[in-house]
């Protein structure tokens, strides 16, 4: 075999091997829900849950009202006034919405910042929520990120809470 040929069957092999190890190294992203439960609050940086069992991160999940035994129009009525109060709090985009599950992404700097003189802030700073209705029960789980932002602990939490009273109002209204 000549030098080219050894060349390029090296090269070859190379890049098949290079092809199978990046195949075979896939990433799970750190949102989503598995088996049940939202993804656990990551070290170093501000995140609440309702399932994280630290005092500091936790947060109470969101119950909601049942509608006659109908559990097809209960789950559809909050998931629609979930995304009533998603929308109320401020400027969201909704990433994923699915029948039992709900990403958002909020800027996160808040309103008051976004309107200072020197306001800057990157794209990727963002405040990362989630909400799963959870096929059990009558409660909403919520799970939210700040990443890369301004906001600390009780910003995320602030947040939470104003979603949680804007949906148990939309919760009293009745089903349309």
């Amino acid at each position: 075999m000549t030098v080219r040929g050894s060349l390029r069957l090296f090269c070859m092999s190379a890049a098949g091997a290079l092809g199978l190890a990046s195949c075979t190294s896939i990433v799970s992203p750190d949102y989503g829900v598995r088996e049940g439960h939202l993804a656990p609050c990551p070290a170093n940086e501000d995140c609440v849950s309702t399932q994280d069992s630290d005092p500091k991160l936790h947060i109470a999940p969101m119950d909601y009202v049942a509608i006659d035994d109908d559990v097809q129009a209960t789950r559809d009525k909050a998931h629609a006034d979930l995304v009533s109060a998603i929308n109320a709090v401020g400027p969201a985009r909704i990433v994923s919405n699915h029948r039992n599950y709900i990403r958002v992404e909020y800027p996160a700097a808040g309103h008051e910042q976004r309107n200072g003189a020197y306001y800057y802030q990157p794209d990727e700073a963002v405040d990362e929520v989630e909400f799963y209705l959870a096929p059990t029960g009558h409660i909403v789980e919520m799970r939210s990120v700040g990443k890369l932002g301004l906001l600390n602990n009780d910003d995320t939490r602030e947040r939470l809470e104003k979603i949680r009273v804007l949906f148990l109002k939309f919760q009293q209204q009745p089903p349309k």
